[in-house]
């Protein structure tokens, strides 16, 4: 079977894992549902019945193209890390810092230093389980996991007891960010911000990094044989560690975005799972980052359909999340086989050469 079959076979198992999840989910709706056709139309096609239902699928998908995009980086490398919630909350802290702390000035100057104290705070984030898995043989999904907690409460304690703003009430949260400091809409009257634009230019970026660089090349080499990586002068642990500094860099910018262009602030608990919601879109688009766009489009639709769903009908908006639970066990489950297939594969062919 040649590449190009084998891409166009994985594009039919996405598309069929879609399609079942979908069905199972259309019949528990006829189920459960007094009114299924009612539901059924909020849920799949009043988001593109409006504009400000589709600008906000758009800005549900930016935040899951930033963590799919993170995702995307560590898995291409070889690295299971479980980080981009954390490295998401860090960056977001330090984002919104420099977003709310420094005066007034061109919006040309502001939002790009912000930008930079994001990557820099999900980098350094991303950094520290690197070295400790690197030099320590410290397992990644376990230490990532326990960094995901020491971020989200550091932040919850910094915005209950350190930067609260004055006028916040019984909320947690920074003071508002500066005027410079704000993506606006894309275009008057849209919903949409201008993150979605540095969401393109990300996702691009990625695309670059990992297909036409060096260092692409040497990230996705680890990935697939370290031990020939390492035989051809590439230097594992190195790769290792810039993986997942470049994927924290990632999911902070994703943080901060949701800071300037949406919320406004940086909120306790703001986040609600956008890192590990990444780990479902980069698996329903291969790892590939140009179809995390599409993926991350798709599960923000899910969203905002189940959201208009339970508004508009008596189902609620609980079968978007059973849908989308469905996709990952699907999608997972024949990662997992063409793995097993794979690998069962280079074995044989091994027993072939020593047969010879």
């Amino acid at each position: 079977m040649n590449q190009r079959s084998a891409v166009y076979l994985d594009l039919l198992g996405i598309l069929l894992a879609i399609v079942a999840a979908l069905v199972i989910g259309i019949f528990v709706i006829f189920l459960v549902s007094d009114e299924p056709v009612a539901a059924l139309q909020a849920l799949l096609i009043e988001p593109f019945t409006t504009l400000f239902s589709f600008g906000s699928i758009l800005n549900r998908m930016i935040p899951l193209v930033f963590t799919g995009l993170a995702i995307v980086v560590v898995f291409q490398s070889g690295v299971f890390s479980m980080g981009a919630e954390g490295q998401l909350y860090i960056g977001a802290l330090t984002g919104a810092l420099v977003a709310v702390y420094l005066p007034e000035m061109s919006p040309w100057i502001h939002i790009p230093l912000v930008v930079l104290a994001a990557l820099i705070g999900g980098a350094l984030y991303g950094f520290l389980p690197g070295v400790l898995k690197a030099y320590f043989k410290a397992d990644e999904i376990v230490s990532t996991l326990m960094f995901n907690f020491i971020a989200t409460l550091f932040v919850s304690y910094l915005l209950n007891y350190v930067f609260k703003a004055p006028d916040s009430g019984g909320f947690a949260r920074l003071p508002f960010v500066q005027e410079s400091a704000k993506l606006g809409p894309m275009f008057d009257g849209f919903p949409t911000h201008a993150g979605f634009l540095l969401a393109l230019l990300a996702a691009l970026a990625v695309y670059l990094l990992l297909y036409k660089t060096k260092t692409g090349y040497e990230l996705r080499t680890v990935g697939k044989n370290p031990l020939f990586a390492e035989y051809g002068g590439i230097k594992p642990k190195k790769v290792l560690i810039l993986s997942i500094a470049i994927s924290g860099a990632l999911a902070g910018l994703g943080g901060t975005v949701e800071v300037i262009g949406l919320h406004g602030t940086l909120k306790d608990n703001f986040s609600a799972g956008l890192g590990f919601d990444g780990i479902i879109v980069s698996l329903l688009a291969r790892n590939h980052p140009i179809a995390v766009l599409l993926s991350a489009f798709f599960y923000a639709y899910l969203q905002v359909g189940g959201q208009i769903m339970q508004a508009n009908s008596d189902v609620p908006r609980d079968l978007a999340i059973i849908i989308q639970a469905l996709l990952v066990i699907f999608v997972s489950s024949q990662a997992i086989f063409a793995y097993l297939k794979q690998r069962k594969l280079m074995s044989s062919r091994g027993g072939e050469r020593v047969a010879k």
